[in-house]
């Protein structure tokens, strides 16, 4: 019995570390490919499919482990919050950690280099701009995240390139929809990283960190979050009235306004106030987790639900 507590309570710590909640920034983007393969009309390959959706939460694994690592060797991490501090609460040691980050880049790289070997080196060149973005951004040495590039760097490691990657995995061809389409995706990913970088600046400030929450200040902060809750609703409405009105419906399916359920989500999230709501503002980036996952399974779902339709018609 004692034995089965101890291997719960060591799962539990690993669950803290690698962070599953965030899962949907990795998820999502592949689900959104892999939609958007369907809606051109192209079939989809499931085992392509399962490899680089491994592939992608494998590196979106090691980037956290990585992170925490880093963070946490620069005397960044001294806080203990809800969703992440395995490192911190003395349940898993730098090392181990460190270690699971090696492992979790071993299996990205084994997927990467398979889906290379299927559909060309134009795999190998986004995997090499994501590997410089997703370890350049917290690493030791030159660190994106605290030289203010870190929204930037996982805008594109993990929004622009997954989408892209995974459509281009199934096809082998250019497009400008996964693209186009990756950017409101990506901004909730990067509404995540904001979120933390938000409730951590004045700690980060303390160690000359400086990240864009930092460079933004509370006020600014605040009005770049909102932008990146809301933005993207507004982004596809706008597509979608652009497209109307070219009468370009193709590029922009009226379906795509599903998105529009989350909207009440999203005007919760902004609500959320440090001095007022302090205990749910550590976990802002939990939630807004949360809603880039509604966002994008109605986003896949828009996409999925306007091929079928055009089938019918």
């Amino acid at each position: 019995m004692a034995q089965a507590v101890q291997q719960l309570s060591r799962a539990k710590s690993w669950l803290l570390a690698v962070r599953p909640w965030a899962y949907g920034a990795s998820i999502m983007p592949v689900l959104l490919g892999i939609a958007l393969t369907f809606y051109s009309g192209h079939k989809i390959d499931w085992f392509l499919f399962a490899i680089t959706l491994v592939g992608v939460v494998s590196f979106h694994t090691a980037a956290n482990l990585l992170n925490d690592c880093f963070d946490h060797k620069r005397g960044l991490d001294v806080k203990v919050y809800p969703s992440s501090g395995a490192i911190v609460r003395g349940l898993l040691t730098e090392g181990q950690v460190f270690r699971a980050g090696l492992l979790f880049s071993v299996i990205g790289v084994m997927c990467g280099f398979y889906l290379v070997y299927i559909s060309g080196w134009q795999v190998f060149a986004l995997g090499v701009i994501g590997a410089v973005l997703a370890l350049g951004y917290t690493s030791s040495g030159v660190c994106l995240k605290y030289a203010g590039f870190g929204d930037l760097a996982i805008f594109i490691a993990f929004g622009i390139l997954p989408v892209f990657g995974t459509y281009w995995v199934q096809v082998q061809k250019y497009s400008w929809m996964p693209v186009l389409w990756s950017v409101p995706v990506a901004s909730y990913t990067v509404g995540i990283l904001h979120a933390n970088n938000w409730r951590d600046m004045a700690g980060d400030s303390v160690k000359n960190c400086t990240t864009l929450a930092g460079l933004l200040g509370e006020g600014g902060s605040r009005l770049y979050y909102r932008m990146l809750v809301l933005g993207p609703l507004m982004l596809v409405s706008g597509l979608v009235l652009i497209a109307f009105v070219m009468n370009r419906t193709h590029a922009a399916p009226m379906t795509s306004l599903l998105v529009l359920l989350a909207l009440p989500m999203g005007l919760k999230l902004i609500s959320i106030n440090r001095i007022n709501d302090p205990g749910v503002f550590v976990m802002l980036d939990g939630k807004t987790a949360q809603m880039g996952m509604v966002f994008g399974l109605m986003l896949t779902l828009a996409f999925v639900v306007a091929r079928l339709l055009e089938r019918f018609n």
